[in-house]
């Protein structure tokens, strides 16, 4: 479940096409009584997307977190498989949407619990208020332990402490192939239908993804906007995310919570590639 939708500037197309297709149920519901029936025993519809807080579910006060920015026509979930994935972070301007109660990573904690304990979270959240730009393979200037944290990063660090392990996204890489290219590449799922991955970044699945997005891309024959897939080491992404949180929070202990992942997303409607998507499918 992807909880908000980010169209960053490094993005190629918009996420939201993607975030909708992952709430569909999958392949399965769809081709007999059999194959409904097995994907009904692990999934179900969820009519509506809501924070589940006083009156929802049997959670504290400070889960009851609302943000405007949701799925919010319903959903399938399958808590075997599918964790919990918040792309929203605090330089949002949340003043366009319905007042806010709780704490985001706090419901995000609940929810992952409400599943199977996994969840994910975006690198931004950690790094704003500590400079843009942070060359974080320098030495920390100065000690930590005796600054006061910032404005909000107590609730966060309890937040993040209720869970023994996050995902934390250092980068969103958007593949666009059609679906059926997608089902035969054995990348996505049974069927092609896992349309958004978080992927461990030390796992070999990173490098066949990351292969693929490239491939993608170097068979269009013109794109509107051209990912960068310049890649950092999992050693050196693990040393970074540890030391940003360190200088967020403070707190050793955090950074031996959080594994790096890069988030893969499907897009079969080719909206970066110039080209219909016929007219790829016959040049790639």
């Amino acid at each position: 479940m992807v909880y908000d939708v980010d169209e960053g500037e490094d993005v190629p197309c918009t996420l939201y096409s993607t975030s909708r297709s992952n709430a569909r149920p999958p392949l399965l519901t769809r081709i007999c009584r059999e194959s409904r029936r097995v994907a009904f025993a692990a999934g179900k519809w969820v009519p509506k997307l809501e924070w589940r807080g006083a009156g929802s579910f049997d959670g504290p006060r400070e889960a009851d977190w609302e943000t405007g920015n949701v799925i919010d026509r319903g959903f399938w979930e399958d808590a075997s498989r599918d964790s919990t994935h918040m792309m929203w972070t605090a330089i949002y301007d949340i003043d366009f949407g319905p007042p806010i109660s709780g704490h985001p990573l706090t419901t995000l904690a609940q929810e992952a619990k409400r599943l199977n304990g996994s969840a994910s979270f975006m690198l931004d959240e950690m790094t704003i208020g500590i400079g843009e730009g942070e060359p974080f393979d320098d030495p920390i200037p100065q000690l930590f332990d005796k600054i006061p944290l910032d404005k909000g990063r107590p609730d966060d660090l309890a937040a993040l402490k209720l869970l023994p392990e996050w995902m934390v996204v250092v980068r969103v890489v958007v593949i666009h192939l059609d679906l059926r290219r997608a089902a035969d590449s054995g990348l996505f799922g049974l069927l092609g239908d896992e349309i958004i991955q978080v992927v461990d970044a030390a796992s070999p699945l990173v490098s066949q993804l990351y292969e693929l997005a490239e491939t993608c891309e170097r068979g269009a024959s013109a794109v509107t906007c051209a990912q960068d897939f310049t890649r950092m080491s999992a050693d050196d992404m693990d040393a970074m995310v540890k030391r940003v949180a360190f200088k967020t929070f403070h707190d050793p202990e955090i950074g031996k919570r959080l594994r790096l992942a890069i988030m893969f997303r499907l897009c079969t409607q080719m909206c970066n590639h110039i080209n219909t998507p016929k007219q790829e499918e016959q040049n790639v």
